[in-house]
C-alpha cells in the first residue's frame, strides 16, 4: 500500500506507483484537507456553479486510444492534485477515481490535444463516476493536472533516450574522453554529468580522443533541459491545477489565477526538450554511415523531426520514432564494428543472445540492453 501524504509526491514516488501493482491510499491529514475544503465548496456552490462555464467541446471517433500506463499516469495525477490543492473534489469522488486505477478504461489519443476543442482525458473519466455534483464535474473537466500525468509516465523513457544517445556518440566517436580540467572551467552539473557518463567508458591516456564540439553542446543541453523538466514536474505535482483553491481557515476562496501559465510553462518546456532531441538525432544521421536497406528508414525519421503545434501528441509519437531511431543506430554499429572494447564485446553479445538481426527487433530490448550496459560497466547519471 502506497500511502499518498500532503505535498510530497516525487517524480520519482510517482514512477514507483505507475510501475507496481500497489494499491494507493489518501493519508488522515489529506483526507481532512478534502474534507474542509468539499464542505466549503458546498457553502459557495450555487455562487461556483454559476461562475465556471465549459466549453462546448466536439465528439471526434477515435481508433486509437492510450496505453494502461498513459492512462494509470494521468488518473494518478488528478487523483493527487484533486487531494492535495483544496479544490474542493469530495472523498467520495476521489475513492471513486482510487478505484478507476485497477479498471481497464479507453481514453482516445486525441484528447490530448492542445488545439482542438476536443474533450480532455478526464472527460472520460467521468463517465465512470457516480453521485458526482454537476460543479464537481465542472471543475475536473477544467483541470489540467493530465498534463503532468502524462508526461511523467514517459519520464523512464526519457531517461532512456539521453543514456542511449549518450553511448551512441561514444562509439560513434570512438569512445571520447574529457579532460576534468575543462569541465572546472564550467562547473554546470549537466556537463559533469555526461562528461563522467562519457568518461566511464573512455581510455584517459588516449590524447587523441575527442567529440565533436558541437554535439557535445546539444547533449549537455540535453542533460540540462531534462533535468529542468524534472524539476518543473516536481512542483507541478505537487501544484494546483484547478480553477479555485479553498481556504477554510478563512472559510473562503480564491481564484488560481496560474493554472494557464502552468500549462503553457510545461508545454514549452517539453517542446524545448523535442527540439534539442531532434537536433542531436539530426546530426548523428548525418554523421554515421548507415547501410543501404535501414537509409530509407532513417530518412522517413528524419523527416517525422519536425516541430508541432500539438505538443502532447507530438511527445507520444516522437517517443516512438527515437527507440526507432537509437535502434537503428546501435543496430547499424553492431554489424559494422569489428573492435574487441567492453561496450562493443556487451552489445554483440547482447544481440547474439536475443538473436537479434534488425532494429525493428531491438526496438522492444532497449530497456533491456541499457540495463545489461549499466550492470557491466557502470550505471549512467
Amino acid at each position: 500500500m502506497y500511502i499518498l501524504n500532503e505535498n510530497s509526491l516525487s517524480v520519482e514516488d510517482f514512477i514507483l506507483i505507475l510501475n507496481s501493482e500497489q494499491e494507493i491510499e489518501i493519508s488522515e491529514n489529506l483526507k481532512n484537507k478534502v474534507f474542509l475544503s468539499s464542505n466549503l465548496l458546498k457553502d459557495y456552490y450555487e455562487f461556483l456553479d454559476k461562475k465556471i462555464n465549459l466549453e462546448d467541446y466536439e465528439e471526434i471517433d477515435s481508433t486509437a486510444f492510450l496505453s494502461d500506463k498513459e492512462v494509470k499516469g494521468i488518473l494518478l495525477a488528478t487523483i493527487y492534485t484533486s487531494a492535495n490543492s483544496s479544490c474542493g473534489i469530495s472523498y467520495k469522488v476521489l475513492e471513486q477515481l482510487i478505484n478507476l486505477l485497477r479498471e481497464n478504461i479507453k481514453i482516445p489519443e486525441i484528447s490530448l490535444s492542445t488545439n482542438l476543442k476536443v474533450a480532455t482525458p478526464n472527460y472520460h473519466f467521468l463517465k465512470y463516476l457516480e453521485n458526482i455534483t454537476l460543479l464537481e464535474r465542472k471543475i475536473l473537466l477544467k483541470t489540467s493536472a493530465y498534463i503532468p500525468g502524462f508526461i511523467c509516465s514517459y519520464f523512464e523513457e526519457l531517461q532512456l533516450i539521453k543514456k542511449l544517445l549518450t553511448i551512441s556518440a561514444i562509439l560513434y566517436f570512438n569512445y571520447p574522453y574529457i579532460d576534468p580540467y575543462n569541465l572546472a572551467l564550467t562547473p554546470c552539473l549537466p556537463f559533469i554529468k555526461l562528461a563522467e557518463n562519457i568518461n566511464s567508458f573512455s581510455n584517459p591516456k588516449k590524447e587523441d580522443q575527442t567529440i565533436d564540439p558541437l554535439l557535445y553542446s546539444a547533449l549537455s543541453l540535453l542533460y540540462k533541459t531534462l533535468d529542468d523538466l524534472y524539476e518543473i514536474l516536481n512542483i507541478q505535482l505537487n501544484s494546483s491545477h484547478y480553477p479555485y483553491i479553498f481556504i477554510p481557515e478563512k472559510n473562503n476562496f480564491i481564484e488560481n489565477l496560474l493554472v494557464i501559465t502552468q500549462k503553457k510553462y510545461l508545454l514549452e518546456s517539453l517542446k524545448t526538450l523535442l527540439l534539442i532531441i531532434d537536433k542531436i538525432f539530426k546530426d548523428l544521421f548525418i554523421r554515421i554511415k548507415f547501410s543501404e536497406e535501414n537509409k530509407s528508414k532513417i530518412y522517413e525519421i528524419y523527416n517525422a523531426l519536425r516541430e508541432s503545434d500539438e505538443p502532447l501528441l507530438s511527445f507520444r509519437k516522437k517517443v516512438k520514432d527515437y527507440k526507432k531511431a537509437l535502434a537503428l543506430i546501435l543496430t547499424n554499429y553492431t554489424l559494422t564494428c569489428s573492435t574487441e572494447k567492453p561496450l562493443d564485446k556487451i552489445l554483440r553479445s547482447f544481440m547474439l543472445e536475443k538473436n537479434i538481426k534488425s532494429y525493428i527487433e531491438l526496438t522492444p530490448f532497449l530497456n533491456d540492453l541499457l540495463k545489461t550496459i549499466e550492470e557491466n560497466i557502470n550505471e549512467l547519471y
